[in-house]
């Protein structure tokens, strides 16, 4: 009778103490988090509450069944029940905690670099909650008496094999995170990166879709973001144009000096021209004199567009005063 009432009040202390850790976690530990800046260690009690009040409960049970005197096969089963409870709640509290860490400091849909829910943070979730529970099952199995050297030997040998054959997935995942973490490049920028120029429409875990100038869609393994250079054409203020216009050598000095004052001024006429261009006569021939024309287009600008109206009125200026082209 008295190892039943030893037993009882053990478990029973258990049950007080867990209530106890979970009134603490709750009121004082939650009041005193509350008046620093920082949410990780709100974050940090909100994910270990449960975890240790069932631990502490798990404790007095513990205890408590040690003192019915049990047999040794009975005793090492309740042993390892406890202690495989314990691991699993234990496990869950951890992936609760990554969990609201990467919910967190990860953006999510409103602040996220990649398309829609291709965000990182499913992906950061999904991989430490595989890895916690992993190593959980681990810890069962050599709670439970298995060989556990051996099972990680043949799951080594599997895991390489696995890591060979999904390199190029691997090297992709790392890309996107490359993207996530330096931001090179956000969506709707025009980057160019290889013999590719176009706009950034959706960036996924695996590959990103580029819209070329020429309306073609291009598909780019992420793997290419962490080992190319790319340059960021939309974090430039403007677009700089340089184009070189060839007039007939039999034009009069007056005529190319009137044409050089009409490029210097047709941002006048034309929008979506940011400063003054530059215009000069680059070299001179008795057939062909080459004017360097310079001009800066608005990010704000349609760039094919504006290129568009700019030529047009130079062949309109230039018609209008007689010089002629080549």
């Amino acid at each position: 009778m008295k190892q039943w009432f030893l037993a009882a009040a053990f478990i029973a202390g258990g049950f007080v103490a867990g209530k106890i850790c979970s009134w603490i976690m709750a009121a004082i530990l939650k009041h005193a988090c509350s008046k620093t800046k920082s949410k990780l260690d709100d974050l940090i009690i909100d994910g270990i509450r449960l975890p240790l009040v069932i631990g502490v409960t798990l404790g007095g049970i513990h205890l408590g069944l040690k003192q019915l005197g049990m047999s040794p096969g009975v005793s090492l089963w309740t042993d390892r029940i406890l202690y495989i409870l314990l691991i699993l709640f234990f496990s869950l509290g951890i992936n609760r905690i990554f969990g609201a860490i990467v919910d967190h400091y990860v953006p999510g849909k409103g602040g996220a670099l990649l398309k829609g829910e291709t965000s990182l943070q499913p992906l950061l979730r999904n991989f430490f909650t595989t890895l916690v529970w992993i190593i959980a099952a681990v810890l069962v199995l050599r709670v439970l008496g298995y060989n556990i050297s051996a099972l990680l030997a043949g799951l080594g040998l599997g895991g390489a094999a696995l890591a060979l054959a999904s390199k190029d997935t691997l090297s992709n995942f790392f890309g996107s995170i490359t993207v996530f973490v330096d931001k090179p490049f956000r969506l709707g920028d025009r980057i160019k990166i290889g013999d590719y120029d176009g706009v950034i429409t959706e960036i996924g875990i695996r590959t990103a879709r580029l819209r070329t100038l020429e309306n073609r869609t291009v598909v780019i393994p992420n793997s290419l973001f962490a080992a190319t250079p790319i340059e960021n054409v939309s974090s430039a203020p403007h677009s700089k144009i340089t184009q070189t216009i060839r007039v007939r050598g039999d034009n009069t000095g007056e005529k190319i000096a009137q044409g050089i004052d009409l490029l210097r001024n047709i941002h006048n006429t034309v929008p979506g021209l940011e400063g003054q261009p530059i215009a000069a006569l680059a070299s001179v021939g008795g057939l062909v004199c080459q004017i360097t024309f310079v001009y800066y287009i608005t990010k704000q600008a349609d760039y094919w567009g504006t290129i568009n109206a700019v030529n047009l009125e130079v062949l309109r200026r230039f018609e209008e005063a007689g010089i002629r082209l080549i």
